[in-house]
Formats: structure tokens, C-alpha cells, sequence
């Protein structure tokens, strides 16, 4: 949840952000096709060439399958450096609820 929320957050700053104007140079790819030709929004798939697609595609899942290897290693570290501030059980999960609640 908790994680879909912050990628949700920077999906929404990334649309902002070029909606603003804010490109990277250069060509998205070999037949010069600008990022600045780009549009934004959904509307921006219908420009982006295939293989850009399926790579972004294919980048998002090795990411979602890289966390799911390590997932239970983060929710250790964090729960032993809870322990290590000493903090009580009500303590952990009053903060987990506010994570939860708020984002």
C-alpha cells in the first residue's frame, strides 16, 4: 500500500512536471523523434515507439520483482530499528496507522 501510494505521488509530479514545460534533451530515440515532441498525459503512448513502451514495461517489473526478493529484509531493518529506539508495541503500531492513513 504503502509503497503504490509514494509511486503514485511521483507519477503525479513527473505529469505536473512536464506539463510545466520540463523536458529532457535530446531524441527519445534513433529516427529523432524530441522528447519535447512528446505529449503529456496518456496521450504521450501514442508517440512513444513500441520498444520504449515494452522497455518501460519491462523495467517496472524487474523492479517490482527485485523488491519482492527483499521485501521481507526492509520490513526487518525496520522493525529492529523500531526496537532499537525502544519503542512499544502500541508505539509501532500507532505509527504504522499513521503511514497507512496519511501516506
Amino acid at each position: 500500500e504503502i509503497k503504490h501510494g509514494r509511486i503514485s505521488m511521483l507519477a503525479i509530479l513527473g505529469h505536473l512536471v512536464t506539463t510545466a514545460g520540463a523536458r529532457l534533451p535530446g531524441n527519445i530515440d534513433f529516427q529523432g523523434t524530441a522528447f519535447s515532441d512528446i505529449p503529456t498525459g496518456l496521450a504521450a503512448f501514442s508517440k512513444i515507439p513500441l520498444a520504449g513502451t515494452l522497455q518501460i514495461i519491462f523495467f517496472i517489473g524487474a523492479l517490482e520483482l527485485g523488491f519482492l526478493q527483499v521485501q521481507d529484509q526492509i520490513e526487518e531493518d525496520c522493525e529492529a530499528r523500531m526496537d532499537s529506539q525502544g519503542w512499544s508495541a502500541a508505539k509501532k503500531d500507532s505509527k504504522r496507522a499513521i503511514e497507512l492513513n496519511n501516506g
